[in-house]
């Protein structure tokens, strides 16, 4: 009997004993797991698809953590920024000049936007480090995101300057597709940085925000890229002291108003004399 009993016990502990180890595994082995793995690096060509992608409302195949390098961020941004004023160049109508300081009213709202996005973005949940490089990775993408609705633009607008204008649809003209592009672009910015800010409301707020200080830019400053050429020959330089002498007759009306006043005062000392 003592032997059985012993041979029982001995199996109950035999079954029990496995289950701590588990326990005892899992927790030696918490502390030396890693915290995050690192993300994979993009090539230059994904971040470009990634926003072309996000053109089209599809969530970019890119993890949240990835950052472009600093030379990716660069060409990815200034390519974009040159296709848009190329093809607005082509879209417009007659002889043009570049801008610059539209040019630069552009970038300026660009580092507008980048602060901000810092603001918007939750640092205290997901860490200063990780919000930053969120941020970048957010203005990379829209950059491509945001000129695909542009060319579309850009493109149309240069086919209603080369085809007669009876092919031309009535409803089809520069308002319109303004109008068009501002809300697909306006949906573009709000679904991509719906996956990065993570909350409707503050994406919602920032977009409007954002759209706003642009119309508000366009339509009190000279923001355009290119203005048309007209504009420097309609405006004629005028040299201070020659308001009246550019005809020439000015001069010559006051000779002869002096002659006039001579040949008078003559008759009248002529009269008196007589």
């Amino acid at each position: 009997m003592t032997e059985k009993l012993t041979e029982n016990y001995s199996d109950l502990f035999a079954e029990t004993q496995p289950l701590e180890h588990p326990a005892q595994s899992t927790e030696s082995a918490s502390p030396a797991t890693p915290v995050a793995a690192a993300a994979k690096p993009v090539s230059f060509l994904g971040w470009m698809f990634g926003g072309m992608r996000a053109s089209f409302l599809m969530r970019p195949r890119i993890a949240l953590d990835a950052i472009p390098g600093p030379w990716q961020l660069a060409f990815l941004v200034l390519i974009a920024n040159a296709l848009d004023v190329l093809f607005d160049w082509i879209s417009l109508d007659g002889e043009v000049r570049f801008n610059y300081q539209g040019w630069l009213a552009q970038w300026s709202l660009c580092l507008f936007m980048l602060w901000f996005a810092w603001v918007f973005m939750p640092r205290k949940r997901i860490g200063a480090a990780a919000a930053t490089g969120r941020v970048v990775a957010w203005f990379a993408l829209q950059s491509w995101a945001l000129v695909v609705p542009l060319l579309v633009y850009y493109s149309v607008m240069y086919w209603i300057k080369v085809t007669d204008d009876s092919a031309v649809p009535i409803w089809l003209d520069d308002f319109s597709m303004s109008l068009i592009a501002t809300l697909w672009m306006f949906a573009v910015f709000s679904k991509l940085s719906r996956v990065y800010f993570e909350g409707w409301m503050r994406v919602l707020v920032m977009t409007l925000v954002v759209f706003t200080v642009t119309a508000m830019l366009f339509a009190t400053a000279d923001a355009e890229t290119w203005l048309a050429a007209d504009d420097d020959a309609s405006q004629v330089e005028v040299v201070p002291g020659d308001e009246e002498s550019d005809d020439g007759n000015s001069e010559e009306e006051e000779d002869f108003s002096e002659d006039k006043l001579l040949e008078a005062a003559l008759q009248v000392r002529t009269t008196q004399s007589t």
